[in-house]
Protein backbone atom coordinates (compact mmCIF):
# COMPACT_ATOMS: atom_id res chain seq x y z
CA UNK A 1 0.00 0.00 0.00
CA UNK A 2 2.96 2.47 0.59
CA UNK A 3 3.93 1.75 -2.73
CA UNK A 4 0.22 2.87 -3.77
CA UNK A 5 0.21 6.15 -1.74
CA UNK A 6 3.34 6.85 -3.32
CA UNK A 7 2.37 6.43 -7.14
CA UNK A 8 -0.64 8.29 -6.13
CA UNK A 9 0.98 11.14 -4.87
CA UNK A 10 3.37 11.24 -8.16
CA UNK A 11 -0.25 11.85 -10.16
CA UNK A 12 0.86 15.60 -9.35
CA UNK A 13 3.93 15.09 -11.95
CA UNK A 14 2.06 13.14 -14.97
CA UNK A 15 -1.96 14.22 -14.67
CA UNK A 16 -2.96 10.50 -14.75
CA UNK A 17 -4.63 8.64 -12.61
CA UNK A 18 -2.67 5.60 -10.74
CA UNK A 19 -6.04 3.85 -9.57
CA UNK A 20 -7.23 4.29 -13.47
CA UNK A 21 -3.95 2.82 -14.56
CA UNK A 22 -3.96 0.02 -12.50
CA UNK A 23 -7.25 -1.06 -13.17
CA UNK A 24 -6.81 -0.63 -16.77
CA UNK A 25 -3.81 -1.82 -17.36
CA UNK A 26 -4.13 -4.73 -15.34
CA UNK A 27 -7.18 -5.44 -17.06
CA UNK A 28 -5.74 -5.31 -20.24
CA UNK A 29 -2.41 -8.03 -19.02
CA UNK A 30 -5.53 -10.63 -17.87
CA UNK A 31 -7.60 -10.56 -21.13
CA UNK A 32 -4.92 -9.11 -23.94
CA UNK A 33 -7.13 -8.33 -26.80
CA UNK A 34 -10.04 -9.78 -26.09
CA UNK A 35 -12.75 -7.87 -27.53
CA UNK A 36 -15.45 -8.00 -24.98
CA UNK A 37 -13.22 -7.62 -21.80
CA UNK A 38 -9.99 -5.46 -22.88
CA UNK A 39 -10.38 -1.85 -22.52
CA UNK A 40 -7.05 -1.24 -24.28
CA UNK A 41 -8.50 -2.26 -27.88
CA UNK A 42 -12.02 -0.88 -26.82
CA UNK A 43 -12.42 2.98 -28.22
CA UNK A 44 -15.70 3.07 -30.25
CA UNK A 45 -16.92 5.16 -31.86
CA UNK A 46 -13.72 6.25 -33.02
CA UNK A 47 -11.56 3.17 -33.20
CA UNK A 48 -12.51 -0.11 -34.21
CA UNK A 49 -9.15 -2.26 -34.42
CA UNK A 50 -10.54 -5.46 -35.91
CA UNK A 51 -14.33 -5.79 -37.43
CA UNK A 52 -15.31 -8.32 -34.02
CA UNK A 53 -15.58 -5.04 -32.82
CA UNK A 54 -18.92 -3.86 -34.70
CA UNK A 55 -19.54 -7.79 -35.55
CA UNK A 56 -22.62 -7.24 -33.36
CA UNK A 57 -23.31 -5.06 -30.19
CA UNK A 58 -21.37 -6.97 -27.00
CA UNK A 59 -21.41 -5.76 -23.35
CA UNK A 60 -17.84 -4.37 -22.47
CA UNK A 61 -16.99 -5.90 -18.48
CA UNK A 62 -15.02 -2.99 -17.83
CA UNK A 63 -17.07 -0.03 -19.22
CA UNK A 64 -20.19 -2.16 -17.78
CA UNK A 65 -21.98 -0.36 -21.14
CA UNK A 66 -23.04 -1.81 -24.43
CA UNK A 67 -20.94 -0.94 -27.75
CA UNK A 68 -22.33 -0.93 -30.99
CA UNK A 69 -21.70 1.06 -34.66
CA UNK A 70 -24.23 3.58 -35.57
CA UNK A 71 -23.60 5.83 -37.94
CA UNK A 72 -21.48 8.40 -36.61
CA UNK A 73 -19.16 5.70 -35.47
CA UNK A 74 -19.25 4.25 -39.16
CA UNK A 75 -17.99 7.85 -40.47
CA UNK A 76 -15.21 7.80 -38.14
CA UNK A 77 -13.81 4.14 -38.30
CA UNK A 78 -14.10 4.31 -41.98
CA UNK A 79 -11.08 7.21 -41.63
CA UNK A 80 -9.32 5.14 -38.57
CA UNK A 81 -6.84 5.02 -40.64
CA UNK A 82 -6.01 8.94 -41.44
CA UNK A 83 -6.91 9.73 -38.03
CA UNK A 84 -4.72 7.32 -36.11
CA UNK A 85 -1.64 9.70 -35.84
CA UNK A 86 -3.53 12.83 -35.32
CA UNK A 87 -5.44 11.51 -32.64
CA UNK A 88 -1.81 9.63 -30.73
CA UNK A 89 -0.94 13.13 -30.58
CA UNK A 90 -3.89 14.88 -28.47
CA UNK A 91 -4.65 11.00 -27.03
CA UNK A 92 -2.61 12.13 -23.46
CA UNK A 93 -6.34 14.42 -22.72
CA UNK A 94 -8.36 11.25 -22.79
CA UNK A 95 -6.00 9.81 -20.17
CA UNK A 96 -6.76 12.84 -17.99
CA UNK A 97 -10.53 12.50 -18.93
CA UNK A 98 -10.52 8.74 -17.75
CA UNK A 99 -8.15 9.92 -15.06
CA UNK A 100 -11.42 12.05 -13.45
CA UNK A 101 -13.84 9.99 -14.17
CA UNK A 102 -12.43 7.33 -12.66
CA UNK A 103 -12.50 9.42 -9.49
CA UNK A 104 -15.81 10.94 -9.45
CA UNK A 105 -16.90 7.54 -9.60
CA UNK A 106 -18.53 5.94 -6.82
CA UNK A 107 -16.37 3.05 -7.42
CA UNK A 108 -14.23 1.87 -4.16
CA UNK A 109 -10.85 3.43 -4.80
CA UNK A 110 -7.22 3.68 -2.39
CA UNK A 111 -5.86 7.17 -2.11
CA UNK A 112 -9.18 9.21 -3.83
CA UNK A 113 -8.38 12.09 -1.81
CA UNK A 114 -5.12 12.01 -2.64
CA UNK A 115 -5.08 11.13 -6.19
CA UNK A 116 -7.89 14.39 -6.78
CA UNK A 117 -5.44 16.68 -4.84
CA UNK A 118 -2.17 15.15 -7.39
CA UNK A 119 -4.72 15.80 -10.22
CA UNK A 120 -5.90 19.28 -9.28
CA UNK A 121 -2.01 20.21 -8.54
CA UNK A 122 -0.82 18.96 -12.14
CA UNK A 123 -4.11 20.90 -13.55
CA UNK A 124 -2.88 23.86 -11.78
CA UNK A 125 0.41 23.72 -12.82
CA UNK A 126 -0.27 22.96 -16.70
CA UNK A 127 -2.82 26.40 -16.74
CA UNK A 128 -0.20 28.13 -15.08
CA UNK A 129 2.52 27.55 -17.16
CA UNK A 130 0.40 27.60 -20.90
CA UNK A 131 -1.00 30.81 -19.57
CA UNK A 132 2.38 32.04 -19.58
CA UNK A 133 2.45 32.29 -22.85
CA UNK A 134 1.47 36.02 -24.70
CA UNK A 135 -1.12 35.01 -26.79
CA UNK A 136 -4.07 32.47 -27.03
CA UNK A 137 -2.68 30.97 -29.86
CA UNK A 138 0.78 30.45 -28.22
CA UNK A 139 -1.03 28.84 -25.61
CA UNK A 140 -3.03 26.80 -27.47
CA UNK A 141 0.05 25.69 -30.02
CA UNK A 142 2.23 24.90 -26.75
CA UNK A 143 -0.59 22.49 -25.65
CA UNK A 144 -0.85 20.79 -28.97
CA UNK A 145 2.63 20.56 -29.09
CA UNK A 146 3.80 19.38 -26.05
CA UNK A 147 1.34 16.56 -26.26
CA UNK A 148 1.79 15.74 -29.29
CA UNK A 149 5.49 15.06 -28.20
CA UNK A 150 3.97 12.90 -25.43
CA UNK A 151 1.81 11.06 -28.10
CA UNK A 152 4.86 9.28 -29.35
CA UNK A 153 4.60 7.13 -26.18
CA UNK A 154 1.05 6.50 -27.22
CA UNK A 155 2.03 5.33 -30.46
CA UNK A 156 4.45 2.82 -28.99
CA UNK A 157 1.75 1.54 -26.67
CA UNK A 158 -0.90 1.22 -29.39
CA UNK A 159 1.65 -0.68 -32.13
CA UNK A 160 2.51 -3.29 -29.75
CA UNK A 161 -1.50 -4.82 -29.95
CA UNK A 162 -3.58 -3.58 -32.44
CA UNK A 163 -1.96 -5.05 -35.34
CA UNK A 164 -2.55 -8.43 -33.72
CA UNK A 165 -4.78 -11.15 -33.23
CA UNK A 166 -7.84 -10.44 -31.97
CA UNK A 167 -10.51 -12.81 -29.64
CA UNK A 168 -13.78 -13.06 -28.13
CA UNK A 169 -14.52 -13.66 -24.51
CA UNK A 170 -11.88 -15.36 -22.82
CA UNK A 171 -8.49 -17.24 -23.74
CA UNK A 172 -6.95 -19.89 -22.16
CA UNK A 173 -9.17 -22.58 -22.60
CA UNK A 174 -7.13 -25.27 -24.13
CA UNK A 175 -3.55 -25.61 -24.93
CA UNK A 176 -3.92 -23.70 -28.56
CA UNK A 177 -4.37 -20.70 -26.70
CA UNK A 178 -3.07 -20.90 -23.19
CA UNK A 179 -0.96 -18.33 -21.70
CA UNK A 180 2.39 -17.92 -23.44
CA UNK A 181 0.78 -18.63 -27.05
CA UNK A 182 -2.31 -16.05 -26.18
CA UNK A 183 0.32 -13.64 -25.66
CA UNK A 184 2.48 -14.15 -27.78
CA UNK A 185 -0.24 -14.18 -30.62
CA UNK A 186 -1.64 -10.76 -29.54
CA UNK A 187 1.87 -9.09 -28.79
CA UNK A 188 4.74 -7.58 -31.04
CA UNK A 189 7.84 -6.39 -30.24
CA UNK A 190 9.59 -3.69 -31.61
CA UNK A 191 13.02 -4.37 -33.06
CA UNK A 192 15.49 -1.68 -31.49
CA UNK A 193 19.35 -1.12 -30.80
CA UNK A 194 20.03 -1.48 -27.33
CA UNK A 195 21.51 2.30 -27.83
CA UNK A 196 18.15 3.18 -28.03
CA UNK A 197 16.93 1.44 -24.91
CA UNK A 198 16.35 4.67 -23.07
CA UNK A 199 14.24 5.75 -25.62
CA UNK A 200 11.91 3.43 -26.10
CA UNK A 201 12.16 2.44 -21.82
CA UNK A 202 11.60 -0.94 -22.33
CA UNK A 203 8.17 -0.73 -24.22
CA UNK A 204 9.64 -2.30 -27.23
CA UNK A 205 9.65 -5.58 -24.89
CA UNK A 206 6.20 -5.73 -24.82
CA UNK A 207 6.02 -9.85 -25.33
CA UNK A 208 7.84 -10.14 -22.28
CA UNK A 209 6.51 -7.62 -20.73
CA UNK A 210 3.26 -9.45 -20.64
CA UNK A 211 4.72 -12.90 -20.37
CA UNK A 212 6.69 -11.88 -17.27
CA UNK A 213 4.45 -8.65 -15.56
CA UNK A 214 6.75 -8.15 -12.87
CA UNK A 215 9.91 -8.19 -14.46
CA UNK A 216 12.67 -5.24 -14.09
CA UNK A 217 12.95 -3.54 -17.26
CA UNK A 218 16.17 -3.66 -17.42
CA UNK A 219 16.33 -7.45 -17.98
CA UNK A 220 13.33 -7.51 -20.31
CA UNK A 221 16.28 -7.25 -23.57
CA UNK A 222 18.20 -10.67 -21.37
CA UNK A 223 14.89 -11.95 -21.41
CA UNK A 224 13.58 -11.89 -24.92
CA UNK A 225 16.34 -13.59 -26.01
CA UNK A 226 15.37 -16.32 -24.29
CA UNK A 227 11.49 -16.03 -24.98
CA UNK A 228 12.87 -16.25 -29.19
CA UNK A 229 14.75 -19.79 -28.34
CA UNK A 230 11.52 -20.79 -26.79
CA UNK A 231 9.65 -20.14 -29.89
CA UNK A 232 12.11 -21.03 -31.71
CA UNK A 233 12.53 -24.26 -30.19
CA UNK A 234 8.24 -24.42 -30.02
CA UNK A 235 8.01 -23.40 -33.82
CA UNK A 236 5.72 -20.05 -32.62
CA UNK A 237 5.93 -16.90 -33.96
CA UNK A 238 7.63 -14.00 -32.75
CA UNK A 239 6.80 -10.50 -34.48
CA UNK A 240 9.33 -7.93 -34.49
CA UNK A 241 9.67 -5.73 -37.11
CA UNK A 242 11.15 -2.35 -36.55
CA UNK A 243 9.33 0.72 -35.17
CA UNK A 244 8.43 2.69 -38.38
CA UNK A 245 7.31 -0.53 -39.84
CA UNK A 246 5.10 -1.87 -36.68
CA UNK A 247 3.35 1.62 -37.51
CA UNK A 248 2.74 0.82 -40.83
CA UNK A 249 1.48 -2.30 -40.09
CA UNK A 250 -0.76 -0.87 -37.66
CA UNK A 251 -1.99 1.36 -39.76
CA UNK A 252 -2.53 -1.32 -42.31
CA UNK A 253 -4.88 -3.02 -39.92
CA UNK A 254 -6.67 0.23 -39.33
CA UNK A 255 -7.02 0.64 -43.10
CA UNK A 256 -8.43 -3.10 -43.76
CA UNK A 257 -10.89 -2.48 -40.91
CA UNK A 258 -12.10 0.79 -42.04
CA UNK A 259 -12.50 -0.52 -45.35
CA UNK A 260 -14.77 -2.93 -44.13
CA UNK A 261 -16.32 -0.34 -41.93
CA UNK A 262 -17.42 1.59 -44.98
CA UNK A 263 -18.75 -1.01 -46.80
CA UNK A 264 -21.33 -2.06 -44.28
CA UNK A 265 -24.59 -1.58 -44.65
CA UNK A 266 -27.88 0.22 -42.52
CA UNK A 267 -29.02 -3.60 -40.78
CA UNK A 268 -25.46 -4.85 -40.18
CA UNK A 269 -23.08 -4.91 -37.27
CA UNK A 270 -25.81 -2.52 -35.29
CA UNK A 271 -25.11 0.35 -37.48
CA UNK A 272 -27.50 3.13 -37.47
CA UNK A 273 -29.46 1.54 -33.99
CA UNK A 274 -28.46 5.28 -32.02
CA UNK A 275 -31.44 7.28 -30.38
CA UNK A 276 -29.11 10.11 -31.39
CA UNK A 277 -29.46 9.30 -35.33
CA UNK A 278 -33.07 8.46 -35.13
CA UNK A 279 -33.54 11.95 -33.91
CA UNK A 280 -31.30 13.59 -36.31
CA UNK A 281 -33.21 11.57 -39.55
CA UNK A 282 -36.99 11.78 -37.86
CA UNK A 283 -37.23 7.67 -37.84
CA UNK A 284 -38.95 5.86 -34.82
Amino acid sequence: MRDHFIGSSLAALMGISTCWWKKNHNTHHVVCNSIENDPDIQHMPIFGVTPGIWAKPFWSTYYEKWVRMDAFAKWLVGKQHILYLPIMAVARFNLYAQSWILLLSSERLHYRKTEICALLFYASWLVKLATCMPTWPEVVGWLLLSHAVGGILHIQITISHWAMATYHGHAYTCDKDEWYITQLKTTMNVDTPQWLDWVHIGLQFQIEHHLYPRLPRHNLRKAREMVKEVCKKHNIDYHEPGFFQAVAETVQALSKAACKARSSTRGESGFYESALWDGLTLTG
